[in-house]
């Protein structure tokens, strides 16, 4: 049959003939080239999407690589935007400062300009210029309750103080405006002095939820990253009532009470206010003195004796006097009929 294939396979044991039909001949061709085709097609298939995980890895670690700069860029832009801000709010506060009549303020507390004899007074020391001594207890309690002092809250520690210092955000070296004093979240947070709330702001950028109490003779205590809000604006507070509690709102790295105290618009340092109790009465007139407490301290011995006057019983002779008065009304009311 000569369209039969014949293949012989040899072994040990002799050879042995194994004869193909046509049918099977073509049958195993067909396989073959089918096996072929697969193993072909498998390879490529394997080696595209061999590829096209690698384009993926290259795609993935291109991403990746953008997304750490893009992290690094909103750092930054947060890190700007939180220095924007506050600078922002300081300079609403100085041009807040100025429209206001500063002249006025300073004719009301005696602070106007020096004349030659005040100003060879002024340049006397504190002691010579300010008797603290001779300041009643009288004049003393009223200081304490409408100038901030002692601390607004029971703090952990003071994170950053007043001045110069690293911003802990941008890393960068800038003026501290106040003091930063550590708090559990939800401290509670008291007026230091009598005064109105001026400002009770929410935010979630910056200084956070911010307010702000102005005090008598031009004093401001501004209080930041705040938690909740106890009271509203336009409130009046009296010394140690509740005003508010510690949060972390705004860019804050942690639980803290950014503090500030302001006169007239500048800033002062808080740990003078802090510090000042009745056990260290004399130690706020020594270390701030921007402040002309001379003339503060007449104009509130003033009030004193006037608020005194007014509650004292009349003498004598002012009771004679009304009297007087009153018995001539009568007889004028008397004629007039």
């Amino acid at each position: 049959m000569p369209d039969k294939i014949r293949i012989s396979v040899s072994h040990n044991k002799g050879t042995r003939f194994f004869a193909l039909s046509p049918k099977r001949k073509n049958m195993v061709i067909l396989s073959l080239l089918l096996g072929i085709s697969s193993f072909v097609f498998t390879c490529f298939g394997l080696h595209y999407f061999y590829q096209q995980q690698q384009l993926s890895k290259l795609a993935i670690t291109h991403l990746q690589e953008q997304n750490k700069g893009l992290n690094k860029l909103i750092i930054d832009n947060n890190s700007n935007n939180h220095e924007l801000t506050q600078q922002l709010e300081t300079k609403e506060d100085e041009l807040l400062v100025i429209s206001q009549r500063i002249e006025d303020v300073e004719s009301v507390l005696g602070l106007q300009e020096l004349s030659e004899d005040d100003s060879l007074l002024a340049e006397k020391t504190l002691e010579q210029r300010l008797d603290v001594a001779a300041i009643d207890s009288a004049v003393r309690a009223t200081m304490f309750r409408l100038i901030p002092n002692d601390t607004p809250l029971n703090y952990t520690r003071e994170s950053s103080s007043f001045g110069r210092r690293t911003n802990p955000i941008s890393g960068k070296r800038q003026r501290h405006l106040g003091l930063d004093l550590t708090c559990k979240r939800g401290t509670e947070i008291y007026a230091p002095a009598d005064g109105v709330i001026e400002l009770a702001r929410g935010s979630n950028k910056g200084y956070g939820n911010l307010l702000k109490v102005q005090h008598s003779f031009g004093f401001m205590t501004m209080y930041a990253h705040l938690q909740k809000f106890k009271v509203r604006s336009g409130q009046f507070v009296k010394k140690g009532d509740l005003i508010a509690t510690c949060g972390n709102s705004g860019n804050s790295t942690g639980p803290h009470l950014h503090y500030e105290v302001r006169f007239l618009g500048r800033v002062l340092n808080p740990r003078s206010f802090i510090d000042w109790t009745p056990e260290k009465f004399d130690s706020l007139f020594e270390k701030e003195r921007s402040v002309k407490w001379t003339p503060l301290v007449n104009v509130i011995s003033n009030v004193v004796k006037l608020q005194l006057k007014l509650t004292q019983k009349p003498t004598i002779e002012q009771v004679e006097a009304i009297n007087t008065v009153k018995a001539e009304q009568k007889n004028n009311q008397q004629l007039t009929q």
